[in-house]
């Protein structure tokens, strides 16, 4: 007899909430393969999440700052950088 894993498995609901993000981007994340999912009998059956799998998905997707990110200012003479009052082409 194979011995069961003692994993603890996540609700949808549960990953969602973690990442902030919705259900809706949790259930794209599972088809896309990016996160491993079980699913309970029939059509309408229960999904869990693998607490391993959502820790391996953090961990594929966290990105150090040289990389770069929405929270970088942006770079002087780029669009939508701010002027000051009387600020003009020269």
């Amino acid at each position: 007899m194979t011995e069961l894993s003692t994993d603890r498995f996540l609700t949808v609901q549960e990953v969602a909430g973690i990442l902030r993000v919705s259900r809706w981007s949790v259930g794209r994340y599972i088809g896309a393969g990016a996160l491993e999912a079980i699913k309970g009998d029939g059509p309408n059956g229960s999904i869990r999440i693998p607490l391993r799998s959502l820790h391996a998905y953090i961990e594929a997707h966290t990105v150090a700052g040289a990389e770069g990110g929405r929270g970088d200012p942006p770079r002087a003479g780029c669009a939508g950088s701010v002027r000051g009052p009387g600020a003009h082409d020269g």
